[in-house]
C-alpha cells in the first residue's frame, strides 16, 4: 500500500537543447555507452543437483580453482584452502571475510540474471555452499560434514542476456543523444514551466496527433510550483525539424486535502487516489519478473524488450492484486513514457517513402482519423490495457501515446463487474519496446466530489513580442503556428493561492498537430510499404530492426535466456 505524498513527486528538471550543448550530450553518451559496453555483464545462478556422490562434485568444483564461500542462514564466509575428506565426508579450510570483489548487494535468489561490472567483481569463478542449520565456528579452521550441505550453485555466464541488454539499456541513449542533434524526433512541442527563474521541462503536447481531424483533448499533468506571483507561466516552444499548430491551451486546476492525489482520465474526469495498493505478483511475457520495479518512481523500468520470440512481435507485463470483495470499481495508476526507440524506428519506417515522402504525408491529412487510429492500434503502438475476467483478457484501453521526453503519471479507471474471484490481474501489452513502464498500483477506494477550475490563458507573447493569446484562449481551428526551431510562446495563467490546508493539482488540457519537415531521398520502396497495410508489420520491423542494430540473432538470444 501507498501512502499518498505530494512532496515525493518526481523532480522536474531543465532540459535545454541548444545545439553546442546537445552536441556535448552526443559525445558524452558515446563514451557512457562505450563504458556500460565493456563493463556490465551477467550471469545465471544455477543449482547443482545434490547426488549421492557428493564428494566427487566438489573435487571436481576444487579442482579448477573456485572462490568458494559458504552461506548459514543470513551470513557468508569465504572458505579459503579447501579440503575434500573422503573418507570422512567432510570438507575443511580455513575461513575468512569474503573478498570485496565477491561481494554483491543483491541476494542471489532475488531474480534469475544477475547484472555484475565485469572491472569491479569476479563472480563467475564462485561456488556456493549452503549449509542446513545455523552454523558457528570457533576460530578460523572448520570441518563441515558434506551431510549438512544442503544445496549447492554456481555461476554461469549468461552470454545473450549480456549481449541483449547492454543495446536494450543503452539505445535510448544513443538515440535520444542523435536525434535531438538532428532535430528529427518525431514528436511535438516541448513545456516548460517556469519554477523561479528557471523553466523547467514538463512534457510534451498533443503527442502522436499528426493530422488536423485526428485532434483530440490532451490532459498534461504540471507541477505545482509555488512563487509570488500569481501567474502560473508557461513555455512552449518548437525544437524540432516540425510545424507545430497548437489550438488550444487551457489551465485546469483542482483543489484538494493533502492526503490524496489526483489525475485525469483520458475524457478528462477527476480520479482520485487515498490507498495505493501495490502488486502482488508480476510476469513478463509469461515469467515471472521482479516485482520492485513497479513500486517506485525511479526510473528503474519495464521496458517491453524480453528476449521471449512471440507470434505477434508484442510484449506484456501482467500485475496481480488482491481485491477487496467489496469493492466493483478500481483505479489503475501507471507512470510510463513512449521509448526513444519506437521514435527513431517510426522515422526509419518514413524514410523508406523516399522522395515521396511529402506526397505522402499531403494526403494523410485527408484521411479520416479512424482509420490512421486503426492502424496504430492494429501495429500495437498504443499500450493496451486488459483485464483478466473468468476466462478471458478484456480489453479495457488503449493509452496513446505521451512522447519519449519525460515519464507521464496516467490513470485508467476499471470497471469490476466481470472480475472473478479476489484477484485483479492487469495485462499491459504493446509492440517491442514502444514502451517504458516505471511505476504501477491500483486504488479501490471511491471518488471524492471534487470541482474543477477551467482557466483560460490572460496574456500569451511569442518570441516576436507579438499578443497571441485569442489562437490559444479557445478550440476553434484558429491555430498558433510554430513552423521553425527555435519558435516560442510564453504563456501566462492568472491562479490563486490555495485556501487552508488545500493543495493544488494542475493540469494543461491542450490540443492540436504538428507535421514533419523532412528530405528524404530516393525512390519509395513501394512493395514493401505496402506490407504494412498488415496488422503487426511495424512491430514486427521494430524488432527485427532493433536486433539487427545489435547485430545480434533472435534464435541465439532465445536461446541463451
Amino acid at each position: 500500500m501507498k501512502t499518498i505524498n505530494h512532496n515525493q513527486n518526481r523532480p522536474y528538471v531543465s532540459l535545454k537543447l541548444g545545439k553546442r550543448k546537445s552536441q556535448v550530450i552526443a559525445i558524452f553518451m558515446s563514451v557512457a555507452i562505450l563504458n556500460l559496453s565493456t563493463s556490465c555483464s551477467y550471469y545465471n545462478v544455477r543449482n547443482v543437483p545434490i547426488e549421492e556422490n557428493i564428494s566427487e562434485q566438489i573435487k571436481t568444483f576444487n579442482a579448477t580453482g573456485n572462490y568458494v564461500i559458504l552461506h548459514s542462514n543470513e551470513i557468508s564466509w569465504h572458505l579459503n584452502d579447501m579440503v575434500i575428506n573422503e573418507d570422512e565426508q567432510s570438507i575443511s579450510g580455513s575461513i575468512a571475510t569474503i573478498d570485496a570483489n565477491h561481494q554483491y548487494k543483491r541476494s542471489r535468489d532475488s531474480k534469475r540474471v544477475h547484472q555484475y561490472n565485469s572491472n569491479k567483481t569476479k563472480p563467475l569463478n564462485e561456488i556456493h555452499f549452503y549449509l542446513k542449520s545455523p552454523a558457528s565456528f570457533k576460530g578460523n579452521s572448520v570441518n563441515i560434514p558434506l551431510s549438512d550441505i544442503a544445496r549447492i550453485s554456481v555461476n554461469d555466464r549468461n552470454t545473450g542476456r549480456a549481449i541483449a541488454n547492454i543495446a536494450l539499456t543503452t539505445v535510448g541513449v544513443i538515440f535520444v543523444a542523435l536525434i535531438i542533434v538532428a532535430a528529427t524526433k518525431s514528436s511535438c512541442p516541448f513545456v516548460y514551466v517556469k519554477n523561479g527563474e528557471e523553466f523547467d521541462f514538463v512534457g510534451e503536447l498533443y503527442p502522436g496527433i499528426i493530422t488536423a481531424n485526428m485532434q483530440q483533448d490532451n490532459f498534461l499533468p504540471l507541477p505545482n510550483i509555488s512563487g509570488t506571483t500569481n501567474d502560473y507561466i508557461l513555455k512552449v516552444t518548437n525544437q524540432l525539424k516540425e510545424i507545430q499548430f497548437t489550438d488550444q491551451l487551457q489551465l485546469l486546476l483542482v483543489n484538494h486535502s493533502n492526503d490524496i492525489e489526483v489525475l485525469l482520465d483520458s475524457k478528462g474526469q477527476i480520479q482520485t487516489f487515498q490507498q495505493i495498493e501495490t502488486p502482488a505478483k508480476v510476469t513478463l511475457d509469461g515469467e515471472l519478473g521482479e516485482i520492485t520495479v513497479a513500486l517506485k518512481k525511479d526510473n528503474e523500468f519495464y521496458a517491453f524488450n524480453t528476449s521471449k520470440i512471440t507470434k505477434n512481435s508484442t510484449r506484456n507485463a501482467v500485475f496481480e492484486f488482491d481485491r477487496p470483495k467489496s469493492d466493483e470499481n478500481a483505479k489503475l495508476y501507471i507512470t510510463a513514457k513512449n521509448s526513444v526507440w519506437l521514435d527513431y524506428i517510426f522515422g526509419k519506417f518514413n524514410e523508406q517513402f523516399g522522395s515521396y515522402y511529402n506526397t505522402f504525408q499531403k494526403n494523410q491529412q485527408k484521411i479520416q482519423a479512424d482509420s490512421i487510429r486503426s492502424w496504430s492500434n492494429g501495429q500495437n503502438i498504443p499500450l493496451s490495457v486488459y483485464v483478466k475476467t473468468d476466462n478471458e483478457w478484456l480489453l479495457v484501453e488503449r493509452i496513446n501515446a505521451v512522447g519519449p521526453m519525460a515519464m507521464r503519471d496516467i490513470v485508467v479507471p476499471i470497471q469490476l463487474d466481470k472480475v472473478v474471484g479476489n484477484k485483479l490481474q492487469v495485462k499491459l501489452e504493446t509492440g517491442f519496446m514502444f514502451w517504458e513502464l516505471d511505476y504501477v498500483g491500483v486504488d479501490f477506494t471511491k471518488n471524492m466530489d471534487l470541482q474543477m477550475e477551467y482557466i483560460n490563458p490572460s496574456v500569451a507573447i511569442d518570441q516576436y513580442g507579438n499578443n497571441v493569446t485569442d489562437l490559444l484562449a479557445e478550440a476553434d481551428q484558429k491555430y498558433f503556428a510554430q513552423p521553425k526551431i527555435g519558435d516560442e510562446v510564453v504563456v501566462h495563467f492568472p491562479v490563486k493561492e490555495s485556501i487552508g490546508d488545500l493543495t493544488q493539482s494542475y493540469f494543461l488540457k491542450n490540443s492540436g498537430y504538428y507535421n514533419y519537415i523532412r528530405d528524404y531521398k530516393g525512390i519509395p520502396d513501394i512493395e514493401n510499404l505496402k506490407s504494412f497495410r498488415e496488422d503487426n508489420t511495424f512491430t514486427k520491423y521494430s524488432e527485427k530492426a532493433y536486433f539487427d542494430f545489435a547485430n545480434f540473432d533472435l534464435n541465439t538470444l532465445s536461446y541463451h535466456e
